[in-house]
């Protein structure tokens, strides 16, 4: 309410950016943040990426093992490459949710992979700036939709 009668009375709202949540250090999910004006292509080719990446790195063995130990490496991390098997999540919010959607649907027409959709909505505070010295500034929490894709290889 307050913040009301702060822009009616002839201040400005200031958009902060918005936080992006910091992935645990043990999780081998990556996130990519997709604005509206980020190309269609590139967020392909880097989801891509990383899938392939997170694929050659579950199963690796050293350089210099035997083929016996690097068997036994495989057979160790089969169940997580099924399990967990490299995760890449895609968010965008706001204008960027069609270009995450169209993400979403590409990757879903790939043989190769699960798509999982999910909404959120996510918290940005906005600064609501009044140019009267009577007035003091303040600081108001605004909700926004947000699309999450979670892609991974079958």
């Amino acid at each position: 309410m307050a913040s009301m009668e702060a822009t009616e009375a002839g201040g400005r709202v200031e958009k902060r950016p918005l936080t992006r949540r910091q992935p645990p250090a043990s999780s081998k999910s990556r996130i990519i943040y997709v604005s509206s004006s980020t190309p269609f292509m590139a967020v392909v080719k880097r989801v891509r990426k990383q899938l392939d990446t997170s694929l050659q790195t579950v199963g690796a063995a050293p350089k210099n093992a035997s083929v016996h130990s690097r068997i036994q490496a495989l057979e160790r991390t089969a169940g997580e490459i099924q399990e967990d098997g490299g995760v890449v999540v895609v968010m965008g919010t706001g204008r960027a949710v069609e270009r995450t959607l169209s993400v979403a649907s590409w990757f879903e027409q790939q043989g190769d992979c699960l798509v999982e959709v999910r909404t959120r909505t996510v918290g940005t505070i906005d600064d609501v700036i009044v140019e009267d010295e009577d007035v003091e500034n303040e600081s108001r929490l605004r909700k926004m939709s947000c699309l999450e894709v979670s892609i991974k290889l079958k």
